[in-house]
């Protein structure tokens, strides 16, 4: 049928003089036949709302929805449509038909939108909770949910408000019907929404793990309030969904609650023994970086969580500006719990440190480690200033303090060696310009089997950072180089020796820095 001619005598004068039978077939048939799917270029006016919907819907995250995912389930009216159906509304509102009006569009656009929530989560492979779901692969499906409820919360929803404000807004008397009708469309997908989140606080279900309740958290502290703004809570619907989820975010809170503690003591308590090849980075340093992450891009919502505590009254004295006392001390609390956190760290790192059997590693294993969470901290100047200077000042220390403790078990001898000390214990004798060749000889060979031992010992020895990688060897090459030099110079004075010491010198100064820039290049 040709819509266009059979919805001008809508806006006719005798308009009320239309059969209701009439009215109703011109109401579906706009209804179930919209001229746009979300995707569409188009602006939807009204005088106190305005959606642009754009050709994709893109979330935070690497996901994009594009419109050929929502063609045939989210459609979408053009602007005449609205205005059709807005006028046809009016009418049966002033004649009391209303009712039948209503119903009709809030079930079909109730199936709308659970067909798209159906859409979402079969895109994102969003399913039901499984109590023996392992963490990590709980930790993606956390984060799938989150895209999908920031898209129903965000903008499905939001269309559909918008969408019923501007069909039967401010018609009289049935104005509490027409709210609880726009309640009835979403109520069913955010019930089903929220049962994710309810089924991940059931017991048992949820482990005290910041990488899944911190964005939950976060997010949900974001989501619910955009969620309860649509509601009108005097309609009974509306309050059982808002009901619901403040039940949820009371009951994350008090998760949320013993997270900080509950994570320091396993940062204590985690007394895995087993040395990692090459001293490399530890699981404990990886959870440690992970968790000062997490603290930071989660600052604001933990802060308000320990500035506030569950059951304070957020509309008692409310802080006139941002930064207040309160806020203050949640910064504090935060500081105070990285501190804690850092400090038994080190502690667990040192108890682990002394299971690695050469004490050259066991410095070398200290150095990475510790490295690894002081870089993380100073890649951000806010994380800095969460951290303080005083706990920096202590990790530069700890790291400069190993790489010395390194330098002196492994290089020591060698460096002792070369410099003439101890040559009783080398080669039984003490060393004068004019001894014999054959103990010249000697001596280089005492050097080389130091030498080469060191290098045997570390070959397999790693550090992944390469700017700590490239200022230990200079460190190096800047006391065994000299040493070296030092060491042929005095050699080459041996009567007997100068026109031969070619022939004893199996490792030039050049042959020295090239071996010493390849250590510790293992792959990580």
């Amino acid at each position: 049928m040709n819509s266009t001619k059979d919805i001008l005598p809508i806006h006719s004068d005798n308009k009320s003089q239309i059969p209701f039978s009439h009215l109703k077939h011109l109401f579906l048939d706009v209804l179930f036949n919209p001229k746009y799917t979300i995707g569409a270029d188009q602006f939807l006016k009204s005088s106190n709302n305005s959606v642009y919907l754009s050709a994709s819907i893109t979330d935070s995250s690497t996901i994009t929805l594009h419109y050929e995912d929502y063609e045939g389930h989210h459609a979408v009216f053009s602007e005449e449509g609205i205005k059709t159906l807005r006028c046809m509304a009016a009418t049966l509102s002033s004649r009391n038909e209303l009712a039948d009006c209503v119903q009709m569009y809030t079930e079909h656009r109730k199936d709308v939108v659970n067909l798209v929530y159906v859409r979402l989560r079969e895109k994102l492979k969003v399913e039901t909770v499984c109590v023996f779901m392992c963490t990590d692969e709980l930790s993606e499906k956390t984060q799938r949910w989150i895209q999908v409820a920031k898209i129903c919360v965000g903008t499905i929803f939001g269309i559909e408000k918008c969408f019923y404000e501007q069909i039967f807004g401010d018609l009289g008397s049935f104005e509490d019907s027409a709210a609880n009708g726009f309640v009835y469309i979403i109520e069913g997908t955010a019930a089903e929404l929220l049962e994710f989140p309810d089924s991940l606080l059931a017991r048992g279900r949820l482990p005290q793990r910041p990488d899944i309740l911190l964005p939950l958290y976060h997010e949900l502290t974001n989501l619910i309030p955009h969620l309860m703004a649509y509601l009108d809570q005097d309609v009974c619907l509306a309050k059982t969904i808002c009901n619901f989820a403040t039940n949820i975010m009371l009951r994350l809170k008090q998760q949320m609650a013993n997270l900080l503690s509950v994570t320091e003591k396993h940062v204590l308590r985690e007394l895995s023994t087993r040395p990692l090849p090459g001293g490399g980075i530890h699981p404990l340093t990886k959870y440690i970086i992970h968790h000062i992450d997490l603290i930071y891009v989660h600052r604001e919502s933990l802060t308000e969580l320990v500035a506030r505590p569950q059951g304070s009254n957020d509309d008692q004295d409310p802080p006139e500006i941002p930064g207040s006392r309160e806020m203050d001390e949640g910064l504090i609390f935060l500081k105070r719990h990285l501190t804690r956190v850092i400090e038994f760290f080190l502690q667990n790192l040192k108890f682990k440190s002394n299971f690695y059997g050469q004490e050259s590693l066991h410095c070398l294993f200290m150095m990475n480690n510790v490295n690894s969470v002081s870089e993380k901290i100073k890649s951000s100047k806010e994380l800095e200033e969460l951290i303080g200077t005083h706990l920096q000042m202590k990790l530069r220390e700890k790291v400069e303090l190993a790489k010395t403790d390194y330098f002196r078990r492994s290089w020591g001898e060698v460096c002792t060696f070369l410099k003439g000390e101890g040559l009783k214990s080398h080669l039984n004798c003490d060393f004068f310009p004019g001894r014999s060749t054959r103990a010249v000889k000697k001596k280089f060979k005492t050097f080389n089997h130091l030498f080469e031992d060191i290098l045997q010992a570390q070959e397999g020895w790693i550090v992944p950072d390469q700017q700590l990688r490239m200022k230990l060897l200079e460190c190096i090459l800047a006391k065994l180089i000299p040493a070296y030099n030092h060491f042929l110079e005095r050699l080459s004075r041996v009567h007997k020796v100068k026109r031969v010491i070619s022939e004893y010198i199996k490792y030039s100064v050049k042959d020295l820095e090239t071996k010493v820039l390849d250590m510790f290049q293992n792959e990580y």
